[in-house]
């Protein structure tokens, strides 16, 4: 249990401290409203394996490193460096996950889609389609929404519901392990609502507070492994400075 929740801390970490980083650099985020939010991405994704496919909205890298992407490609692939991430994520619509769900049924290898629905990150109608869908086939696809009212849409459907708050980590965690059971397990899909409260709920003092409180974890364990973050950001910035930039040719592909 010790080893699981350094990990599931420095999932959280790394997500945080590599948008501090890219922001720092560029004055923008790496992605839509990453920071704060990271327990939605580590609590779903450290359920997950090489046989599940993920979905998130543009740029949500935090989504990509919690999956166990590389950061350094990662961060690569921000700066526009030639690097080529081939990580079984899906960037898109929650159809896309649909797909990945349908075609882990047919193999039945018990894999499951993961959906990342964040603000204004998709098609409303693909949305509701994609939610339609996952009910009539019986999909093992999850829907995790990162903002409130999706709820909603799924009244109708039958679709297991389970709304935690986005900034606890094992809310999120016990809610995701539930669901991705119940999609192996053949039980169709299921919508998280892991909605972001925006002041006073830090994911990361939430989650040093409740370990160090209950003495599950030292609280140098926990700077430790900030500092090995701290590392492997700078490691990845370097990196990706000596990689060639990304060419400019060969854009577009003639038929």
């Amino acid at each position: 249990m010790t080893d699981a929740l350094q990990g599931a801390y420095r999932v959280m970490c790394t997500i945080r401290a590599f948008e501090e980083r890219v922001r720092r650099e560029t004055g923008e985020p790496a992605g839509p409203r990453t920071a704060g939010a990271e327990a939605a991405a580590a609590g779903v994704c450290l359920h997950l394996d090489g046989r599940d496919v993920i979905a998130g909205a543009h740029r949500r890298h935090g989504h990509r490193i919690a999956k166990g992407v590389d950061v350094r490609a990662v961060m690569a692939d921000i700066r526009g460096r030639r690097t080529h991430i081939a990580d079984g994520t899906l960037g898109g619509v929650p159809l896309l996950v649909c797909g990945a769900a349908l075609a882990a049924k047919q193999q039945d290898n018990g894999g499951v889609g993961v959906a990342f629905l964040g603000e204004s990150a998709v098609n409303p109608a693909a949305t509701a389609e994609a939610l339609t869908l996952a009910c009539a086939w019986n999909l093992p696809a999850i829907f995790v929404a990162e903002d409130g009212g999706y709820a909603d849409r799924v009244a109708g459907l039958g679709m297991p519901v389970v709304i935690v708050d986005g900034s606890d980590f094992f809310a999120v965690h016990e809610a995701a392990g539930e669901a991705v059971g119940r999609a192996r397990g053949g039980g169709g899909p299921t919508l998280i609502e892991a909605g972001f409260v925006e002041d006073g709920f830090d994911c990361l003092t939430r989650f040093r507070a409740r370990v160090t409180d209950s003495g599950e974890l030292a609280r140098q364990v926990l700077d430790d492994i900030d500092a090995e973050v701290a590392k492997l950001i700078e490691d990845s910035v370097s990196a990706a400075s000596a990689t060639p930039d990304s060419p400019q040719t060969d854009v577009y592909v003639s038929y």
